[in-house]
């Protein structure tokens, strides 16, 4: 963790405080979307679980990792004594972003020819379209609602 302290006392950092939290808030989003990929893969393809079934699955388990990492990493509200009220707001930021995800991954599989490129895995891709949309919507619902200063 020393490495995270020197880079946050670096005089770019201290330049660009807010570019340096959405990188943070970026690095929780990596962790998250691997949560959520292993346990759509593994729920999708290793039980045969309906896609969409999947994706609520593995986003909510990414929803609960990311809250924790955000809230003490990210926007540092570890001792802020707001936890339920904060994770509420998290969570219901979360869920409309969910909402845009499943909508999205379901418009590109349901409705676009991108199996014809994609083949079976026109999934996958739909669910990567999907993170990179909604990335932005959820850093600054939380940045702006969950965990203002």
């Amino acid at each position: 963790m020393k490495i995270w302290q020197n880079i946050e006392n670096s005089k770019t950092v201290s330049k660009y405080p807010g570019l340096f939290q959405f990188f943070k808030f970026s690095v929780v989003g990596v962790t998250g979307t691997i949560i959520d990929f292993s346990f759509f893969a593994l729920l999708s393809r290793v039980f045969g679980l309906y896609y969409i079934w999947a994706t609520a699955i593995s986003v909510f388990l990414a929803i609960v990792n990311n809250f924790f990492l955000n809230k003490y990493w990210t926007f540092k509200k570890g001792q802020s004594g707001k936890v339920k009220e904060e994770y509420l707001k998290f969570f219901i930021v979360s869920i409309i972003n969910y909402l845009l995800n499943i909508g999205i991954t379901y418009f590109i599989v349901e409705f676009t020819q991108f199996e014809r490129v994609f083949g079976n895995n026109e999934d996958f891709f739909a669910k990567v379209v999907a993170i990179a949309i909604v990335l932005f919507s959820n850093y600054f619902g939380n940045k702006y609602w969950t965990f203002k200063s």
